[in-house]
């Protein structure tokens, strides 16, 4: 398994390249949300490998980027010095960065800081800001809080609010099961921590400084997807299409790969990119 030792913690990412060999295939870096993991990407790799190198890394603190407990205290800087870090170690001059969820919101981080490192930023669904107390009430949890819930095993406060992650009339059972078991490999305490800094995280007034073009998909029935934040892209970002997908809420990325990836490969033609 291949790792790269980034501000003193070893990041796990995987590589996949079917392209002839002899070519230089644009990169696409595919980052994971709130404890997943680079496997949730599992069925984008064989759509996109056979002509794009695909890099899926593995967020500080979770799946097999592992960091003591103690010792995590995930903060924005450090999220984007990995992916800098990251494509430095790999010689990835830029990427089309796909981020679901928070890994989106990391690409938002990322694309303030490096815009020269990215052809275009993907947001899957991201939020501009975590509706928390919307989310909360949505779906509440049988102990006083979110954080106790993650506290007894975060498989446990996923098995609860997995419909927030998954649109339980689209997806089959075992695909709900296999996201509780994997999300349950999280370390607790870990995802505590970044559960607090995703909750504080607000967008909304750098929307305009997002200097990359930027491509939104969400889906149709996305209950955390408020048309005021579907407003503040198209007005804010100069330079965004949002894209809506019909028949589903959350879990667009797992749920309509091809289409995500055929509105992607739309877009970067219409800007002269592919």
């Amino acid at each position: 398994m291949p790792f790269a030792h980034i501000n003193s913690a070893d990041i796990h990412y995987e590589l996949d390249n079917f392209t002839d060999p002899w070519t230089k295939p644009m990169t696409f870096l595919l980052q994971h949300g709130f404890s997943r993991n680079s496997r949730f990407w599992y069925r984008w790799v064989p759509l996109l490998s056979g002509q794009f190198q695909v890099l899926r890394p593995d967020l500080r603190g979770l799946a097999l980027s592992p960091v003591p407990t103690e010792s995590y205290k995930p903060t924005e800087e450090l999220f984007v010095g990995d992916v800098l870090g990251l494509l430095d170690h790999l010689g990835v001059e830029k990427v089309v960065y796909v981020g679901e969820p928070f890994g989106g919101i990391v690409g938002m981080l990322f694309a303030l800081a490096h815009p020269e490192r990215l052809h275009a930023l993907v947001l899957i669904g991201s939020p501009i800001r975590v509706p928390r107390e919307k989310l909360s009430k949505k779906f509440p949890v049988k102990e006083e809080s979110w954080d106790a819930a993650l506290a007894k095993g975060v498989d446990n406060w996923s098995r609860q609010t997995i419909g927030q992650r998954l649109d339980l009339d689209v997806a089959p059972r075992e695909l709900v099961e296999w996201w509780i078991s994997e999300m349950g490999r999280v370390n607790p305490q870990n995802a505590i921590k970044l559960d607090h800094l995703v909750a504080r995280l607000d967008f909304t007034s750098h929307l305009s400084e997002l200097k990359v073009p930027v491509l939104y998909l969400h889906g149709e029935k996305a209950y955390h997807i408020s048309a005021e934040q579907l407003g503040l892209l198209r007005t804010q970002v100069p330079d965004c299409k949002v894209v809506t997908i019909p028949g589903v809420s959350s879990g667009l990325f797992a749920l309509r790969p091809a289409e995500c990836i055929g509105e992607i490969k739309t877009f970067l033609k219409e800007r002269s990119l592919l």
